[in-house]
């Protein structure tokens, strides 16, 4: 009787053990977390395939994530997980999320004070202490430069200096959380790389910026670009865009008189050239910890070019040409005091530059090169009213804040107005435009072809448009014969800078000539185009636009080409995707502002209609985009390839007169009519 409840006790301690048995296995399961990841609505997540034995609480411990978390993001897993399921494991960024790149982290406070002295600006003490005006500001709340007053007690935060080693995974990718007012400038310049690079990593960007919350991926910094990181070609809602205009109040530089100034002073110049001399890298250390194969033969692209043609050529070039102004400046009596500061790529660099108090009095500035670097400089320009010139940059945010930037690249909407007119003026063509199937382009090619079918409006087509849209990959081409008319006129539009996708169409129409008549229209990348025989430009009558396109038989530029020998017994060769020469772009921006403020002082910043210098490769015509912003070098113009093998320059049809006309009740001579009748009766 005795021996049956002992027999249950241990029955029950043999179930529990057992039981305990099988948790510690579950527990031991040896989970291999995934390098699989992706991004929806915005969320970094992991994807987990399951394995065979595994368990939910031992993924949400290789994960350091609950199991609740996972729940959530799956809500079938509650009943169990099957093998080779996959399920979404969230990621969470840490050392990403809380860098915010609009602003420096708070600076900590301190023991430190100052007190106000008379005729001391906020600005004037935050150099004193090596701070930011926004420093001091957040450590002193409601303090202004208004509110300063002599005697005032404030507190000195410390001085702040980031510097983080970024953990990037295996594909040479971090994952950073959009924070408000972060832009994409702030966001490339903080992390070293190019917008470019960004967007290629993002294609869910679009041509936008990014949202607030927003996670993007960030591409390891790689060895230079050929071409700069000045080119965002964005396209701004053009209503939100002449908001943003409207809410700047207009500037009408009163700090400018009439007068001319002394024209025996000394003007002081200042450059930000990215020169960054240094020796390469082997390559077998660059590709030491690289275990992807995409990133692998990034990287030794990248070795290759800037081995071939190191970045610090295209800049030397430059350097040379400025030297050539220069000298031709100071020959005419111009008193100059010139500067080259290297900014070597790099955004704290060029801030301890910019810490140099000289060069707060000085009259010009020419750079920098990358866009990241610009918005330092600008702002800068900004509160010291210095003039500055951006030489590649083409995006017209940054002129909305500073009435003082110049920049001398034309923003993608002024290039696309322009074509727009000339696509318009044909509206009696057949009219097949061409694209191919990147989505990041889209809103580009939309913006586009509104203009175009506003300028069809402007220009009054008597008959119908005859317009067809043709979405191309490079082995269809040929389907662009199916859109071509026998019977009229085609025109081809194809504004691409993807060489294969231009000569897969090229080289079809090319092969139609004896069957139609056909006209293209490129763009400003296609004459640094290798892969495309230049005799089917001349047959098919290419058309592109540039605004800084040299023709090398021109009297000028061989001029100019002789001289450039002479000083330095070569030629200046290097040109940027649009066939900008580094040597003469150099020259001619140099001589432009040097000679404006020898003609005029500082106040050339009001004569500009007046102006015209004479330059290798221009003209420049600046137009100012609002009353408190800056101005845009607005030249573009249109070439022909022409049968006899040359290249024509011709100009776009103007308007024509719009036709007035006055509906019945609003024609006088009848209101003059029913007014007599009433004075009658």
């Amino acid at each position: 009787m005795n021996s049956y409840p002992n027999r249950r006790y241990l029955l029950v301690f043999l179930g529990l053990f057992l039981l305990q048995q099988f948790l510690v296995a579950q527990e031991t399961v040896s989970v291999e977390r995934s390098n699989n990841k992706v991004i929806l609505e915005g969320t970094v997540y992991y994807i987990h395939m399951v394995k065979p034995g595994e368990t939910l609480y031992a993924i949400s411990k290789a994960y350091h994530i609950s199991q609740k978390e996972i729940a959530i993001e799956n809500p079938g897993v509650i009943s169990g997980l099957r093998v080779g399921q996959a399920i979404k494991i969230p990621v969470d960024p840490k050392p990403q999320e809380e860098i915010d790149t609009s602003e420096l982290p708070e600076p900590g406070q301190t023991g430190r004070y100052h007190t106000v002295m008379p005729g001391e600006t906020l600005y004037g003490i935050a150099r004193i202490y090596n701070l930011r005006e926004k420093d001091i500001k957040q450590a002193n709340r409601g303090v202004s430069e208004t509110k300063l007053r002599p005697g005032q007690r404030l507190r000195i935060p410390e001085e702040v200096v980031v510097e983080e080693e970024h953990a990037y995974n295996e594909e040479g990718l971090l994952y950073h959380k959009v924070k408000r007012k972060e832009t994409l400038y702030s966001i490339a310049g903080y992390y070293g790389v190019s917008i470019d690079e960004i967007r290629s990593v993002n294609p869910e960007l679009g041509w936008g910026g990014p949202k607030n919350g927003q996670i993007i991926r960030i591409p390891a910094p790689q060895l230079s670009d050929q071409e700069q990181a000045g080119e965002d070609t964005g396209i701004k809602d053009e209503e939100a865009y002449a908001a943003g205009y409207d809410e700047i109040e207009e500037y009408r530089y009163d700090e400018f008189d009439d007068r001319h100034e002394n024209i025996r002073r000394t003007y002081h110049i200042a450059f930000f050239i990215p020169f960054d001399f240094r020796e390469m890298e082997p390559l077998d250390s660059l590709l030491k910890d690289v275990k992807t194969e995409n990133r692998r033969n990034r990287i030794i692209e990248r070795y290759i070019m800037e081995a071939k043609i190191p970045q610090s050529v295209n800049f030397m070039e430059f350097f040379q040409g400025t030297l050539l102004a220069i000298d031709a400046m100071r020959q005419s009596g111009m008193k100059l005091d010139v500067r080259y500061k290297d900014t070597r790529r790099s955004i704290d660099r060029t801030r301890s530059l910019l810490r140099d108090d000289e060069l707060e009095d000085f009259d010009l500035f020419i750079g920098p090169f990358h866009d990241y670097n610009l918005e330092v400089v600008s702002e800068f320009s900004r509160q010291h009213r210095i003039p500055l010139v951006t030489p590649f940059h083409n995006d017209l945010e940054l002129l909305k804040s500073n009435p003082y930037l110049f920049q001398l690249s034309p923003s993608l909407e002024s290039e696309y107005r322009e074509l727009a007119k000339l696509v318009a003026s044909k509206h009696m063509y057949n009219i097949v435009y061409v694209r191919n199937e990147d989505s990041l382009n889209m809103e580009k090619h939309e913006y586009l072809k509104e203009l175009i079918f506003d300028g069809f409006v402007d220009y009054h087509p008597s008959d119908p448009v005859r317009f067809k849209e043709v979405i191309l990959d490079l082995r269809g081409a040929d389907k662009i014969i199916h859109s071509l008319s026998p019977n009229m006129k085609n025109l081809v539009v194809v504004p691409t800078a993807d060489e294969a996708l231009a000569s897969s169409v090229v080289t079809s129409l090319y092969f139609q000539l004896d069957n139609y008549d056909i006209e293209v229209i490129g763009s400003p990348y296609w004459t640094e185009f290798s892969s495309i025989e230049l005799r089917y430009f001349h047959k098919l009558n290419l058309v592109f636009y540039n605004s800084f396109w040299v023709d090398y038989f021109d009297p000028d530029i061989e001029a100019f080409m002789a001289k450039y020998r002479y000083y330095f017994y070569n030629e200046p060769t290097i040109t940027s995707r649009k066939g900008l020469n580094y040597g003469i772009l150099g020259h001619d921006i140099s001589l432009y502002f040097l000679n404006a403020l020898r003609v005029y002082g500082r106040r050339f910043i009001l004569s500009l209609d007046e102006y015209e210098p004479g330059l290798v490769q221009g003209p420049y015509t600046f137009n100012r985009k609002s009353g408190g912003g800056g101005y845009e070098n607005s030249h573009i113009s249109f070439y022909r390839f022409l049968p006899d093998m040359s290249i024509q320059e011709f100009e776009v049809p103007s308007l024509p007169e719009k036709s007035y006309f006055f509906r019945p009740m609003d024609d006088p001579m009848r209101r003059r009519y029913l007014n007599r009748e009433l004075e009658i009766d």
